[in-house]
């Protein structure tokens, strides 16, 4: 499994980074770099753990945008929450990806979606 090399969340765009080997010997998975715009995650971890601290790490950056500051326990539900919900509920990531489907086709048809 390939993550991409960014992600947008609330309009910024966010570099996946690798995890620097300090910060693996200290078993720490990830890091949200919210002025650098930048996730820090390890890449030697298992698909599953992977898109969990990714999730993890973007809720961080959502707090941070949202709240001004981070909160562990909170990132931590919501993102397990998230990650097993999308996994167990596979046709829900179909809805998405058929509705994504269906808007390229009417921008390609009728120009950009109006507000």
């Amino acid at each position: 499994m390939h993550l991409p090399s960014e992600i947008v969340i609330f309009g910024r765009a966010y570099d996946l980074r690798d995890l620097d080997q300090v910060h693996r010997s200290e078993g720490i998975l990830g890091l949200a770099a919210f002025r650098d715009a930048a996730i820090y995650l390890d890449d030697g971890m298992d698909p599953h753990l992977s898109l969990s601290t990714l999730w993890h790490e973007a809720v961080h950056i959502a707090q941070q945008e949202l709240l001004g500051a981070p909160d562990e326990e909170q990132a931590r539900w919501i993102s397990l929450f998230v990650h097993n919900f999308l996994m167990q509920n596979p046709a829900i990531v179909e809805c998405y990806l058929d509705w994504l489907d269906l808007f390229s086709l009417d921008e390609e048809e009728y120009g950009e979606r109006p507000d």
